[in-house]
């Protein structure tokens, strides 16, 4: 089976244009903790998530071991709230991230399960020309796996 059967039935995209503060809302509404950042072609750009937002709050002088070890410099800890403040009315292409996991339609569907597995979703299923095709989410391919599982009973 490819990884294209796996992909998300209904995908939320997002434009680079958009303002972070409605990209915000966009995921909140669609209950989904990333999207795709794709061009009026089609073509993929960047993954806007929730953990790419919270990466960018994060003072760059705050190092963080396993989550448990913090080294803040002196002022940086009480700004976290209102750097969001400042990073809501950004542009999407601004804070994105821009390297994104991706699959061909083709590849095999355990290819994208090692992917997920090893380094976390989405996955964005492209084509040769970098358009997107869908999105492969943890709950998208558990379903496409239980529908395979099914359908060889």
């Amino acid at each position: 089976m490819p990884c294209l059967n796996a992909v998300e039935k209904k995908m939320v995209q997002i434009s680079p244009d958009d303002e972070v503060e409605s990209a915000i809302n966009i995921l909140k509404k669609s209950k989904v903790n990333a999207a795709p950042v794709v061009d009026e072609q089609g073509k993929l750009l960047g993954l806007f998530s929730f953990k790419g937002l919270m990466r960018n709050l994060v003072p760059v002088s705050v190092a963080m071991t396993d989550g448990i070890k913090m080294d803040i410099k002196v002022g940086a800890a009480p700004g976290v709230a209102k750097r969001l403040a400042k990073v809501k009315p950004l542009k999407v292409l601004e804070v994105m991230d821009r390297k994104v996991l991706t699959v061909a339609p083709t590849d095999p569907l355990w290819e994208g399960v090692s992917l997920l597995t090893n380094h976390g979703g989405p996955l964005a299923v492209v084509d040769e020309q970098n358009k997107l095709l869908g999105i492969i989410s943890y709950t998208s391919m558990l379903a496409e796996l239980e529908a395979m599982q099914d359908s060889a009973e």
